[in-house]
């Protein structure tokens, strides 16, 4: 007898999942059905951000090869279509390369705000940090030492690709503001710096001696900071790639 009523319970259970099977059977179908749907949504993603950055490459590249000829009217319609693209490299490199060809055309105003649109549009700091940089560059002297302070702030951190020369900007700010102590002892340390490059370490210890022998007007002008037309360089790897002929 007892087997019988085992036989019977054993068959129950088995109705019972039977029965909770079918009632979950579209919730699992359709969690898995997201979760392909999910999958195939990324891989989608991947695929046109690939394809972004793929055309927004062989854009900059015409880009840069109508700038290189010397037609400025040309090449900030082609650097535009580059921002419009859209990949984040590309189009900061793009907005910088504007910015550089507003300086060409006298209007620093315009390039400002070029060079900082250009360190909003990567999270790289390799090429953000040099639009930055730039923008720097253009307010050193006109704009009031802390807004000069506020920029090069971020910049100057451990880590931070050109901190040395961030460091060297806010020391020149700082002697054109009369802080030449301030400024003597950023360049001190800059001078003795191991991420400084041979240059600029040249550059900050003649500064010193400049400061100390009571030239601060010689200080400033030993100070030549980077040109700021230069277009930026993007890091290995990302370097554009020429487009297939």
């Amino acid at each position: 007898m007892s087997d019988i009523f085992e036989e019977a319970e054993e068959g129950l259970r088995n109705e019972d999942l039977k029965a909770i099977a079918k009632k979950s059977a579209p919730w699992v179908g359709g969690i898995l059905g997201g979760a392909l749907i999910l999958a195939l949504g990324f891989w989608g993603y991947t695929s046109w951000q690939d394809a972004k950055v793929h055309k927004a490459s062989e854009l900059y590249v015409a880009a840069a090869e109508v700038a290189g000829k010397g037609d400025l009217t040309k090449a900030k319609a082609e650097f535009q279509k580059v921002v419009e693209a859209g990949a984040p490299a590309y189009k900061a490199m793009a907005l910088s390369n504007l910015g550089a060809i507003a300086i060409e055309e006298n209007k620093p105003d315009e390039a400002l705000k070029l060079f900082d649109e250009a360190a909003k549009a990567s999270s790289a700091p390799l090429i953000s940090d040099v639009a930055a940089l730039k923008a720097v560059y253009l307010i050193m002297d006109k704009a009031p030492y802390a807004d000069v302070e506020k920029r090069l702030t971020p910049l100057i951190k451990d880590g931070r690709p050109f901190a040395p020369l961030a460091k060297e900007a806010l020391a020149m700010a700082k002697i054109q503001k009369g802080d030449l102590q301030g400024a003597r002892g950023d360049l001190q340390a800059l001078g003795l710096s191991l991420d400084a490059s041979d240059g600029l370490k040249q550059r900050a210890q003649m500064a010193v001696a400049l400061i100390d022998s009571g030239g601060a007007k010689a200080a400033v002008e030993s100070l030549k900071l980077p040109e700021v037309k230069a277009a930026p360089q993007l890091p290995a790897g990302l370097q554009p790639q020429m487009p297939a002929q």
